[in-house]
């Protein structure tokens, strides 16, 4: 998967490519297995087995490491389902640090269920002190803020519609300081103007401290809340210009710089991670489905995508798939950049 084989047929096309160095550090008695055979084991393959693997992993790594973002977002893989056997497409939720470019972990959400389940979930896997944690409107649950608080962790909400009085107050209370000019309202205000790709984009947020408003509902269930935040993000193009407002709940100080990065870090996880999936790795298109083979190439996937961006060097992602498939050593490159130190790894000698 490293370089550049996306489903079983292309792990076994590389496999038997690769022969010869592969038996250097490999016992292959019988050979490279058939696409079918490989099929087969990960549909089988228990995805739990996979997952707490994976977790030993990425903790050995982020031990050393200060998590101060954390972004939990779901990705559907669109092409796994399977209209016949009435099997719905794979949903799952993964955590994300934009700080060191990691997936922490992820989680199935459950086909008779939805992310609100799995939330909570795969925030027990992860250690949330000192972090500041960021979910979209899906995640704005009174139990999931109250875990995260009492993990010693912050978090920034998104509010809408599944908050419906919550959200209207907090939306009509913003509409009406900006009808009065802020007057006689302390307020932390920033705002950012950036340009590329043909277009201009202006950012202005706006954190005021809930001691500025009237009660908020169930406000009390809210545990650590203390500011929320309204951002305007107008879009400029050239033959049109767009604006949207969003409005969040957080634990964090009224700074609107402070929130304004911390938001916008979040949709890291988009850029970073869900792209990353569908463009380089072609999550979507792929129409992997029996067993467990969603999933488990799923989080393979993810390993994949640790791996690659833990590699020192500047190349696209889909460079480095390109280089690893041509180059062994490059292989051992990867893999040496994420290895604990008290497992070294081997030297190879390729066979002439």
């Amino acid at each position: 998967m490293l370089s550049g084989a996306d489903g079983f047929v292309g792990i076994e096309t590389y496999g038997k490519a690769k022969l010869e160095w592969l038996e250097t550090f490999l016992e292959l008695p019988f050979g490279i297995p058939s696409h079918d055979t490989f099929g087969r084991v990960f549909g089988l393959l228990d995805p739990m087995a996979l997952e707490n693997s994976f977790l030993s992993w990425i903790n050995s790594i982020t031990e050393k490491l200060e998590l101060n973002l954390i972004h939990v977002d779901g990705k559907t893989s669109k092409g796994s389902y399977d209209r016949e056997g009435k099997l719905k497409a794979l949903h799952s939720v993964s955590a994300w640090s934009s700080d060191h470019s990691l997936v922490l972990a992820q989680k199935k959400v459950d086909s008779k269920s939805n992310e609100i389940t799995a939330v909570p979930v795969i925030l027990k896997l992860l250690n949330l002190k000192g972090a500041v944690v960021t979910l979209d409107a899906m995640g704005t649950q009174i139990e999931i803020a109250q875990q995260i608080k009492q993990a010693e962790g912050d978090y920034v909400k998104a509010l809408k519609g599944n908050q419906g009085k919550l959200s209207q107050q907090v939306e009509d209370w913003f509409k009406q300081a900006q009808a009065m000019n802020w007057q006689g309202i302390d307020y932390s205000y920033h705002q950012t103007i950036e340009s590329g790709h043909h277009r201009i984009e202006t950012r202005q947020v706006w954190a005021v401290s809930v001691s500025q408003l009237p009660p908020l509902h169930r406000q009390g269930q809210w545990l650590g809340l203390t500011t929320v935040v309204m951002v305007r993000t107008q879009r400029q193009l050239w033959n049109k210009t767009t604006t949207e407002v969003r409005f969040y709940i957080s634990t964090l100080e009224a700074e609107a710089q402070r929130h304004n990065q911390v938001i916008r870090c979040h949709w890291s996880i988009e850029n970073s991670l869900h792209w990353v999936l569908d463009v380089t790795f072609n999550e979507d298109a792929s129409r992997i489905r029996t067993g467990y083979t969603a999933q488990n190439l799923g989080l393979l996937r993810r390993l994949s995508i640790n791996l690659l961006k833990r590699e020192p060097s500047r190349q696209s992602l889909k460079m480095k798939r390109y280089q690893a498939g041509m180059d062994n050593d490059f292989v051992i490159k990867i893999l040496a950049a994420s290895a604990p130190e008290s497992a070294p790894m081997p030297t190879t000698v390729i066979p002439k």
